[in-house]
């Protein structure tokens, strides 16, 4: 062993060790003195109980420990104390129920013994009685009167009426999932810094050294979109709910409906079909839909579901009905919950595409070592990027299809890495082209994947045209070659076109323009300038970043002409996928690309993404849903780069530059060492960091408005920032 690679491993016992020490000490500060800071600001405090100074003519107090928002505006509550008011605590009253899961929001106004009025604040504050960690409210500045101005309940609400304590100790808190954030940004930052160990061993998943990392990372990325399921704890409804708005029920069942209309032989849904709707000349105008629905609400009207001569369909892929709830139905003869088919294609989808940015290492690791730090980093930033983690919360049969469909499509784009990593092993190509398919059945436009393969196979393609033309035996095989790729594409194709033909007259026709939605889509269309706005919109619009928990918000989308609006959090470079704004460099990195062989690649991936994002943008315009559809595409495009940057500047001599005694005359290899090192941490520095921002992203969006995080829990991680 030379003495630069003696002094290279020597501190490698200790590389480990430090980040570990700092991580430690940080998470300590900030569980004891930053988060548990209320502890020691009010560890000597005198608690006392405050003067109750009245109340507003919109609230109406009444017996039994409550009160009655009557009018918004003008409810209120005055409480005051004899000393400065630094925290407050809401007292249990009998009239708040254990099983109570509601809110009480208020906005604070103050007023100091030198001052001759309210100054009012404008942030909503509040508690919730099923969270006990939520009844303490920070107040402070000096005031000795505070007023409590419920002008964001609803009239009419009741809300529990009690003591307040004025200045009560704030016990030391500690939250369990605090610590599980806490713990996997750390973790990332160790891992993936950018002198992490890692990145100087080679990807080699023969050895346990890497195979056994690869695994664990697998099963960890795999597993987060079903916690954050479970966290969040969506509804699970298994009959339709009516929405008031568009005077019908949404047909949230519409995929069991599917699967019994399957087992019953037909391709229509059972839902009772309103006459009055049958009768209309356009049933796709929402304005005039609701008013036929309100003028004759005998049978219900039914919303975001198909209709078409006279009879309901799903115009949503058919494959998910036909894997897992017709399947189910039949064995058990129960239905199958949503949330229970969210979690299967949720961990399935998660499963392929950390198997495909490990396809994509192995593919790329054939002109370029790739290390295995390098892998881990893509199949973490892949489950951040893909769009599933992103919106599974929302417990919503909508992704059930958007889900399988990336899992078919990144099975399919594996298994094709895979044959052609063997020679163009026949069974491989069929089997990666028959996923690819299948993708059609769960949602059309992700089949647009499919011209991945055309960069992906191109050097194949013309070897084989070459050959075929001197006929004989390289004929035959060309010919066999094409049929395992192109046969299953006919042998899904096929049956889906004659369910379309079947249902809607059109084999091409998949329903989606049927959809009794929030406008007509049968006459509506985007103008094509507007696009340049849905393109800001999906992917470079700054989120909407406040200092106030949850800290995010959805950004609102300005449409020129009407569209439907969904939510949005901002631009998928900046919120779900920052480290992804690597592409961005594609022009500083081409070198690398082109001496990979991979230029063609990512250009095809963008075509493909190109034309996915075309089409969703089209159909409903800017909603967060949609992204699953082509994030994965984009992540693809991600994952070539970053291995091919990887294989630039990870390389062994650069790591060890520092270690490495040059001789007289080396000046220019010590400075192009020195600059691919500066090169090195700017670029994997801002990869982690945008790993660490991608996490803390995706876990505080979960508590904005609309997300369906449980009252308990959002008031309980609000609480963490009572020091705020």
């Amino acid at each position: 062993m030379d003495a630069a690679a003696a002094g290279a491993r020597r501190p490698a016992s200790r590389v480990w060790l430090k980040p570990i020490l700092v991580a430690f000490v940080v998470i300590t500060v900030l569980e004891l003195f930053v988060f548990n800071l209320p502890f020691w600001q009010t560890i000597g405090s005198t608690p006392q109980q405050t003067h109750d100074d009245g109340v507003g003519s919109g609230l109406s107090v009444e017996t039994g420990g409550i009160a009655v928002v009557t009018d918004p505006e003008h409810a209120w509550r005055d409480v005051s104390a004899s000393q400065p008011i630094e925290y407050l605590y809401i007292d249990h009253v009998p009239s708040e129920r254990p099983s109570q899961n509601d809110s009480v929001k208020w906005r604070v106004s103050t007023m100091k013994s030198t001052d001759s009025g309210w100054y009012d604040a404008n942030a909503d504050v509040g508690y919730s009685p099923s969270s006990e960690s939520s009844r303490y409210s920070r107040v402070g500045d000096g005031s000795t009167h505070v007023r409590l101005r419920y002008q964001q309940m609803e009239q009419g609400a009741v809300i529990p009426y009690g003591p307040i304590t004025a200045n009560p100790r704030v016990p030391m808190r500690f939250s369990a999932l605090r610590l599980a954030l806490e713990l996997v940004a750390a973790l990332l930052i160790i891992l993936f810094r950018p002198n992490s160990p890692l990145y100087r061993i080679r990807l080699a998943l023969r050895r346990s050294s890497s195979l056994i990392p690869v695994g664990i990372c697998a099963a960890a990325t795999s597993l987060v979109p079903v916690a954050l399921l479970v966290m969040a704890s969506p509804q699970d409804s298994p009959e339709p709910t009516y929405w008031n708005y568009f005077a019908s029920y949404s047909a949230v069942d519409q995929y069991q409906m599917l699967a019994d209309a399957i087992l019953h032989g037909r391709t229509w849904l059972d839902y009772p079909v309103n006459d009055a709707l049958a009768g209309m000349s356009n049933p796709y105008d929402t304005k005039a839909r609701i008013a036929t629905a309100l003028a004759h609400p005998d049978i219900p009207i039914f919303f975001d579901v198909a209709f078409h001569d006279g009879r309901y369909y799903s115009y949503f892929g058919v494959l998910p009905a036909l894997l897992l709830f017709a399947p189910f139905k039949a064995i058990t003869g129960m239905d199958m919950a949503t949330n229970t088919a969210l979690i299967i294609t949720a961990t399935l989808a998660s499963t392929a595409v950390t198997l495909l940015a490990i396809q994509l290492a192995r593919l790329i690791g054939r002109r370029r070592a790739v290390s295995l730090g390098a892998a881990l980093l893509g199949m973490v930033a892949f489950m951040f990027g893909d769009g599933i983690a992103f919106v599974v919360q929302l417990g919503l049969f909508y992704q059930i299809p958007q889900e399988m469909a990336v899992l078919f499509a990144a099975l399919g784009l594996s298994l094709w890495i895979e044959a052609k990593l063997r020679g163009l092993n026949l069974p491989l190509l069929a089997a990666g082209s028959l996923c690819m398919a299948l993708t059609i059945a769960c949602r059309p436009q992700v089949i647009l994947a499919t011209l991945i393969a055309i960069p992906l196979f191109s050097d194949e393609i013309i070897e084989l045209w070459r050959q075929g033309m001197r006929g004989g035996a390289a004929l035959v095989r060309e010919l066999k070659i094409w049929s395992c790729a192109i046969a299953p594409y006919l042998l899904v194709f096929l049956p889906q076109f004659a369910y379309n033909q079947a249902r809607f007259g059109k084999f091409t026709d998949f329903g989606a323009t049927y959809n009794l939605t929030g406008y007509d889509m049968t006459h509506m269309r985007a103008p094509l300038t507007q696009y340049f706005s849905f393109v800001f919109t999906y992917l470079i619009q700054p989120p909407n970043i406040t200092a106030h928990f949850p800290f995010i918000q959805p950004a609102g989308v300005p449409l020129t002409t009407w569209r439907s609006e969904h939510a949005m959090f901002g631009g998928w470079f900046l919120t779900a996928a920052p480290f992804a704004l690597l592409l961005f460099t594609m022009v500083v990195w081409r070198f690398a690309l082109r001496g990979i062989r991979a230029s063609g690649l990512v250009a095809g991936v963008f075509v493909s993404w190109l034309l996915a994002f075309i089409v969703d943008a089209r159909i409903t315009g800017p909603d967060i849903r949609y992204e699953i559809d082509f994030a994965f595409m984009l992540m693809t495009a991600f994952l070539v780069l970053l291995y091919a940057v990887d294989g630039v500047v990870n390389r062994q001599d650069a790591a060890m530059a520092g270690s490495v005694t040059y001789s007289h005359g080396d000046s220019v290899r010590m400075e192009a060492d020195h600059w691919r090192l500066v090169t090195q941490r700017l670029t994997f520095g801002w990869l982690c960091a945008g790993l660490v921002a991608a996490l803390v992203f995706l876990f505080f969006k979960q508590f904005a408005s609309g997300m369906n995080m449980p009252v308990a829990n959002w008031w309980d991680t609000a609480s963490w920032f009572l020091f705020m």
